[in-house]
């Protein structure tokens, strides 16, 4: 059963096909080039890598990174991500957004707060694929399912995978 959060951000979204690859080392390379990019003016930064490119699970060939903060702080970061990344695609209490390339590869960037539920599911789910070979193979089948097939779909699929394993 999704979330009425989940819910609203799947109406929310334009469904498109999705295209499943097998993993491209270039995810893990890219990453590692904005993480560096962001230590090199917040040394001290909470960063990390989730999602499937971190655990080299075929997928859409992105990246997914987050800088963990308080929103209390968020303004001590803002400027100095902008300076690096360009502006923000979405603006909340308790994340800020971008999408870019680096080195060709797409990277979504989160300032996020740690204590927001979203964030506590990925770290969950990140902790349980980590965790469980045979979690992740079953989340990999699942992403394949959906290759050439709607995202919307596909995310919903994601979703209820997510409560399975946390639940």
């Amino acid at each position: 059963m999704l979330t009425s959060d989940e819910k609203d951000f799947l109406n929310k979204q334009i469904d498109r096909v999705v295209t499943i690859e097998p993993f491209n080392p270039a995810c893990r390379v890219a990453a590692n080039a904005v993480i560096d990019k962001i230590r090199s003016v917040f040394p001290d930064a909470d960063v990390r890598h989730l999602g499937g490119s971190s655990l080299e699970l075929s997928g859409q060939n992105d990246v997914d990174l987050y800088v963990l903060s308080d929103p209390s702080d968020f303004d001590k970061y803002l400027p100095g991500l902008i300076k690096l990344f360009g502006n923000t695609v979405s603006r909340k209490y308790d994340s800020n957004a971008w999408k870019f390339k680096q080195d060709g590869i797409e990277v979504e960037l989160y300032l996020t707060d740690p204590a927001s539920k979203p964030m506590q599911t990925q770290i969950g789910v990140y902790k349980a694929l980590k965790s469980s070979k045979r979690l992740r193979k079953e989340y990999e089948v699942l992403k394949e399912r959906y290759n050439g097939g709607s995202w919307k779909e596909m995310q919903r699929a994601k979703y209820e995978f997510y409560h399975k394993i946390l639940d």
